[in-house]
């Protein structure tokens, strides 16, 4: 299933939206996306991934490289994610590297401790 991006700008936190499925073929459209994050630098972001179907290396690279690029800037990323997802997450040992959430409400919450701690 092709991949569907939706970004949307909001305050306190930005929303990407994934549908369908994330590989190589559909990484120029998801790095577009990210690098209007990366240069619009909001405080936080929140990625879900809860729609995703498939993700293959070059997706995970592609998000590797958003929480490396943002984390360097002092923002905050949270992904939504889904069985799927927490599945190539754990095989891959980067289920440490990303903040990850089951729902929106709860990717929520977590920014919202973060607010508080700074």
């Amino acid at each position: 299933m092709p991949l569907t991006v939706d970004l949307e700008q909001a305050e306190p936190y930005w929303t990407l939206t994934l549908t369908g499925d994330l590989d190589y073929a559909e990484c120029a459209s998801l790095r577009m996306n990210i690098d209007r994050i990366l240069r619009s630098s909001p405080t936080s972001t929140v990625v879900d991934l809860s729609g995703l179907d498939y993700l293959d290396s070059s997706g995970l690279g592609l998000l590797l490289s958003l929480s490396k690029e943002y984390g360097a800037q002092g923002g905050r990323l949270v992904l939504v994610t889904n069985e799927t997802v927490d599945n190539i997450l754990a095989l891959t040992r980067l289920n440490g590297i990303f903040s990850t959430s089951s729902s929106m409400d709860e990717a929520l919450a977590v920014l919202g401790e973060h607010a508080v701690n700074k």
